[in-house]
């Protein structure tokens, strides 16, 4: 009986020492991997799918089905030394999800019907994701990084992780703005350092992919130039003036 129970504790032992080693051993890709969801970070499939291999395991979907209400798919655990079932779950993309299916979502997107092979395929990806989860679920605490044990593609069917509907930008009169700015400068270095502001305006308006178009980019540098050309000579005919007055004259 004594014998039962040290084999017993030997295999626990065993079993325990393989779980921490394949999370040292996957954890790197597993955390890479995450996604962020609401302030929670989720292991999508491949995440799940590097901790199956970690401990000699494949997983793979199996016996796609359409249903009334969407369709379904078996994702299964089996060791790679002698093809053993360890864990078998059931992944499901539903009508009701309007990423998939078609419809408006939460964020007020209306969205088309995906095709049938990515529903089918989306299937089978949260059935392998269900599947590693049931079997290697420890591992993610293992882990101890903050990771959520849900897998993340079930979690993209419940929260609405479409891009919210964009406000209108508001217009911005590029060429109205200058004028007023520049109409109140007296001295070329201020022409300058608007120069400098109006390059990063341009700058940031290619980074977020809209440039502003050819004709404001030519109307507005005719102002720089029109204001700095009327102050420079400004300057000029002063330092003339200046030149021409007594040095016994001059303003101490």
């Amino acid at each position: 009986m004594n014998a039962v129970t040290t084999t017993d504790q030997n295999s626990n032992v065993q079993t325990w020492r393989s779980s921490t080693d394949a999370a040292s051993m996957c954890k790197e890709i597993v955390v890479k991997r995450a996604i962020n969801l609401q302030g929670r970070r989720y292991v999508p499939v491949e995440g799940w799918q590097a901790i199956a291999v970690a401990h000699g395991c494949v997983a793979s979907a199996e016996n796609v089905r359409t249903m009334d209400d969407g369709v379904s798919a078996e994702g299964v655990i089996r060791r790679m030394s002698d093809g053993k079932e360890i864990a078998r779950a059931e992944g499901f993309v539903g009508k009701d999800e309007p990423v998939w299916f078609g419809g408006t979502t939460n964020n007020g997107k209306t969205l088309p019907k995906r095709p049938d092979f990515a529903i089918r395929a989306m299937a089978q990806t949260r059935a392998v994701s269900r599947a590693c989860r049931s079997a290697f679920a420890h591992v993610i605490v293992l882990m101890d990084v903050g990771l959520e044990t849900t897998p993340y593609e079930e979690m993209a069917g419940v929260v609405d992780v479409t891009p919210q509907v964009p406000r209108e930008e508001r217009s911005v009169d590029h060429v109205a703005f200058f004028t007023s700015r520049l109409k109140a400068c007296s001295d070329t270095g201020c022409v300058l350092a608007l120069e400098k502001k109006w390059e990063q305006t341009q700058a940031k308006a290619r980074d977020a992919g809209r440039p502003i178009s050819e004709e404001v980019l030519a109307d507005v540098t005719d102002l720089f130039a029109d204001r700095y050309g009327f102050l420079h000579e400004q300057e000029r005919q002063q330092a003339d003036a200046n030149a021409e007055v007594p040095a016994e004259e001059m303003p101490a």
